[in-house]
């Protein structure tokens, strides 16, 4: 069976970077992609030159500073330096394991199936595939299962501000614990205009107009806030009548909602 240079090093590639990838899973820690792709080209890099090693010793030396070098790259200014190495051996036991497995499956006998390559074709474009496959339903339904859950807590309401009233679909965000004086519900700009027209305007330009200071990923934000009242359709029988805060954020136009509210509006005293 003729063995590729190229197959050997797509191989040593694709699981070399499976093992730093799972090392960094295990310690439940997001993945740095920069690290694990400079330990993986070195690791690579590395196991090329195996073959032109004739020396067993020698071999065992230039493993074992490699596992250095890569821990290095991979953990070094990260907590846990030597847990994180140790892991990585775990890494390295679990994929080779796959791989002797597989390669078992094939040849039927141990010797073979460390010594020889499973097909004419390397191993990672099966593996590869087989992933690709599991990561695209992966997100699918991830999609689908957030897409799902969103819809469950969206509901019609009545937003009134002043004497302007409004009907909304608002979502309760698990993630929202805006509150002033009282609960706040975020509405768009836009949406605040189309309700109340020039007296958006006025609100804004009220020097007691009461705010308050969002933290945000971009830093912190000033928002003014109106004081209005919502009347929430949870069932054909079952309304919320509550005061609250209308604060102005920017909301990105979505189908399926116009504003978000916070989860706190569910625990109050259902109207039948």
């Amino acid at each position: 069976m003729t063995v590729y240079i190229e197959y050997v090093i797509l191989d040593n590639f694709t699981f070399t970077s499976l093992i730093c990838y799972l090392s960094y899973k295990i310690m439940r820690e997001k993945a740095r992609k920069a690290r694990t792709a400079v330990a993986t080209t070195v690791g690579t890099v590395c196991a090329v030159m195996y073959p032109f090693i004739k020396n067993a010793a020698v071999i065992l030396i230039f493993k074992a500073a490699l596992f250095a070098i890569m821990c290095v790259i991979l953990y070094i200014k990260i907590p846990k330096f030597f847990l994180h190495s140790a892991v990585f051996l775990l890494s390295t036991g679990i994929i080779g394991g796959i791989q002797f497995m597989i390669a078992f499956l094939v040849h039927g006998n141990a010797f073979d199936a460390l010594r020889l390559p499973v097909s004419d074709l390397p191993l990672s474009v099966f593996f590869l595939t087989s992933l690709s496959i599991f990561l695209c339903a992966k997100k699918l339904m991830k999609g689908i299962n957030a897409h799902r859950t969103e819809r469950n807590f969206i509901y019609d309401m009545k937003l009134t501000v002043g004497d302007k009233s409004k009907i909304l679909r608002g979502l309760v965000d698990t993630g929202n614990t805006v509150r002033a004086e009282r609960d706040v519900i975020f509405i768009s700009s836009s949406a605040a205009l189309d309700m109340m027209g020039m007296e958006f305007a006025k609100f804004l330009t009220e020097k007691n107009a009461s705010s308050i200071i969002v933290h945000t990923a971009i830093g912190d934000k000033k928002i003014i806030l109106l004081p209005g009242q919502i009347e929430l359709y949870l069932a054909e029988d079952e309304h919320i009548f509550i005061d609250v805060q209308v604060g102005i954020g920017n909301i990105k136009n979505n189908n399926e909602y116009e504003a978000i509210l916070p989860l706190s509006v569910l625990d109050k005293e259902k109207a039948l």
